[in-house]
């Protein structure tokens, strides 16, 4: 029997499914595509028409994109041909995509980002009102699953994590080596996820939510009067990465956590890592299998990016791995206190 993709039920009780395709096939550096059009820089969008279409025949039905990937319309090619013949309807997909991220000069500087810090709180929320209906028309559906902010500010440091868990007076924990809290960033933050909670109150987004936002970014929606709260929140996640403190006050607060780079972003050597293979032998697996069934052992949704069918199969299955609690003991032991390759969320303002 093939492995069947469980869903996790949200807040407001919408199903999201706990595997998601990714669709941002990055080029390691812009001086590996020195000819592309500047909307490809950073990125090899053209190859996510065929990643989502084989991630359709391997049974995935949730993708996951954003303005800054340029992949909306490779996604859309996908969706319509599905549904024109008639393989699918609509109804069948859940489709996340994310909004609020900052300039990067690495992937090209064109209209997919927001430039916070030179904007004014209004200027943000028209910005973001602009570009979650740019994102429906380029996906060519009337309504989005989920609409995420990409992220909290601009900034932050790579592979740091703060540690501690501190009662500060945010509500939220605050942390030893947080970045101190930007209140113009923050003014700015609340203006842009009144626009989702705009979109989401006329049902053109089903359930809203954030990316790499700690505690007390997420905290302070709430304290600025924020209506709705997140559904969920993405972040870096692996058995090498868990920001305990993000998930424990998304876990308290009935977020879901979502997880992105879910195999260390293939620079962590986990198929050579001794604990996870002696795990993947004793469940006749692949250690790759082993740390994405670890994920979702744990309650996290998982986006993967891949563009080979039997691995993506190769992900469901991992679905059924039935890890025990000397799996799980052994597994936890692998945490290490950093983030990889993108900033840690709290060293975000």
């Amino acid at each position: 029997m093939s492995a069947t993709v469980p869903n996790i039920l949200l807040s407001n009780g919408v199903r999201m499914p706990a595997l998601a395709i990714g669709t941002a096939p990055l080029s390691t550096s812009p001086s590996h595509s020195p000819r592309s059009h500047q909307g490809y820089v950073g990125f090899f969008p053209e190859r996510v028409t065929r990643s989502v279409r084989l991630a359709l025949d391997a049974g995935l039905r949730h993708v996951d994109t954003a303005l800054l990937y340029r992949s909306h319309e490779q996604v859309a090619h996908v969706i319509r041909a599905s549904l024109m013949e008639g393989e699918l309807d609509r109804e069948d997909f859940f489709l996340t995509s994310k909004v609020l991220h900052p300039p990067a000069e690495a992937f090209g500087m064109d209209d997919t980002t927001i430039d916070m810090d030179e904007m004014t709180p209004e200027e943000v929320g028209r910005t973001v009102h602009r570009h979650v209906q740019v994102t429906l028309r380029e996906l060519g559906v009337g309504y989005l699953d989920l609409m995420l902010l990409h992220w909290p500010s601009p900034g932050g440091g790579v592979g740091g994590q703060a540690e501690g868990d501190g009662d500060g007076e945010d509500g939220a924990g605050a942390r030893t080596g947080m970045a101190e809290i930007d209140p113009a960033r923050r003014a700015k933050r609340i203006a842009a996820w009144r626009v989702l909670e705009h979109y989401y109150s006329m049902g053109w987004l089903r359930a809203i939510g954030t990316s790499n936002f700690h505690e007390v970014h997420l905290q302070h929606l709430m304290d600025d009067g924020a209506r709705v709260r997140p559904h969920v929140n993405q972040i870096e996640t692996s058995v090498y990465i868990r920001h305990d403190g993000i998930v424990r006050y998304c876990r308290e607060n009935g977020i879901a956590v979502s997880a992105f780079s879910p195999f260390g972003r293939g620079i962590m050597g986990m198929e050579e890592d001794g604990v996870l293979v002696s795990i993947a032998s004793k469940h006749g697996a692949t250690p790759g299998q082993v740390a994405l069934a670890y994920l979702l052992h744990q309650g996290f949704a998982v986006t993967f990016y891949s563009g080979k069918l039997e691995r993506m199969r190769g992900n469901i299955e991992a679905c059924d791995i039935d890890l025990d609690e000397s799996d799980v003991d052994k597994l936890e032991g692998l945490q290490r206190s950093a983030s990889w390759g993108l900033p840690s969320p709290y060293t975000l303002s």
